[in-house]
Formats: structure tokens, C-alpha cells, sequence
């Protein structure tokens, strides 16, 4: 599986997803799930999908592109200082949500939309990364998605990651009873979710 796919469609908007430890958004194959959105954004959207083959919370880089956390900040500005993209927004479910707000914020996008994120990581191979209170940015809009029915506070997607960055006026938490990545493509939510963000650019 290649590390990354490329759409572009010399647009105004950017869409990057990254995808989590399991090289897939939230159960659904990282490509089948780049494949839905280049469909319900087909004239109007740049995208990038990236997956994380070191399964680490991308502090290896992007295999083949990247080594490391700050070349992978490199690259993606780079992407972004060669459009001029009125409206950039970075995506992602759990280590790919993790993934997006730390990106995100170092690359001062618009807006980060990410599902069951990890916001405080232990043993972490960078550890100035591994604590995202102290990442986020005050320009970036945060649409957290989080989960509570997830019951167990040591695992990586309860509800305790993402409350965890509660306390910025710029970052908003929707809570969920069973987040299901595969439904809410299904039944419009992620759809809408973006729409709200790129309302004015389509």
C-alpha cells in the first residue's frame, strides 16, 4: 500500500486526511475513504491522504518523504505555500486524528476535523509532541469528535482525550454515543461536518 494519494484539482480548498495505527480511517480503507470524499468534492477540493506505515503516530515521518515530526511540518507547508488556498483543513481518526491536530496547528491551518484523537501521548519517540495542549494554536478552528461510550479512561479513545484540550475557546467537542466512522460517512455527517467549513469556497 503506497504511503500517500494525491488529487488535485488546481482548487481553492485543501483537504489532508491522515490515517490511524490500523492504516485506516476508522475502519474504513484509507483510499476507499479518500475515493468518497474526491466523489462528494470532485471539482472543488485538493487532496492528500497520507497513512502512517511505522504505525507511530507519524514521528517517523511519511515513508519515503519524510523522517521525522518537523521534516513532515516541512513537507506539508510546502504543499500549502505553492497554492493559494483560501481555506485548508487537515482530517483524521484517532492516531490520524492525533495526526491532524499536531500538524494543524504547527502548519497554522484553518480548520482540524479529527475522530477519537489522542491529545497526551507516554512514550512517545519526540516527546516535546507528545503533549498536544502545548501545540494548539489560537487561529485554527477544532471540531473534536469524541466517543462515550468508550468506557475504559486508559484507552486512546475515551472521551478524556479530547476533553483534555477543552479549556481553548478555539477547539469544540461533539460527543458521540458509538462513533462509527462507516455511518456518518454514510448518513451525511462527515460530509456536513466539512461543508460547514468550506461553505463559502465550493
Amino acid at each position: 500500500m503506497s504511503e500517500h494519494k494525491i488529487i488535485k484539482n488546481n482548487s481553492e480548498n485543501l483537504i489532508i486526511c491522515f490515517g490511524g495505527l490500523s492504516l485506516k480511517m476508522g475502519g474504513i480503507l484509507p483510499f476507499e475513504f479518500l475515493n468518497y470524499i474526491s466523489k462528494t468534492y470532485e471539482k472543488n477540493t485538493d487532496l492528500y491522504f497520507y497513512i502512517d506505515k511505522n504505525q507511530c503516530w507519524y514521528h517517523k515521518g511519511i515513508d519515503g518523504i519524510t523522517k521525522n515530526i518537523d521534516e513532515t511540518v516541512l513537507y506539508l507547508n510546502s504543499i500549502i505555500k505553492n497554492s493559494n488556498y483560501k481555506k485548508i483543513l487537515f482530517m483524521g481518526v484517532s492516531a490520524g486524528g492525533y495526526a491532524s491536530i499536531l500538524f494543524g496547528s504547527l502548519c497554522n491551518v484553518s480548520s482540524v476535523i479529527a475522530f477519537v484523537p489522542q491529545t497526551k501521548l507516554n512514550n512517545v519517540i519526540d516527546k516535546k509532541y507528545g503533549d498536544l495542549k502545548i501545540i494548539v494554536n489560537n487561529q485554527t478552528e477544532y471540531i473534536l469528535n469524541g466517543d462515550v461510550n468508550v468506557k475504559d479512561e486508559n484507552n486512546n479513545h475515551h472521551i478524556s482525550q479530547c476533553n483534555y484540550l477543552d479549556c481553548f475557546k478555539n477547539v469544540k467537542i461533539i460527543v458521540h454515543k458509538g462513533l462509527n466512522m462507516k455511518k456518518l460517512r454514510d448518513n451525511g455527517e462527515i460530509k456536513e461536518k466539512i461543508d460547514t467549513i468550506l461553505i463559502n469556497y465550493l
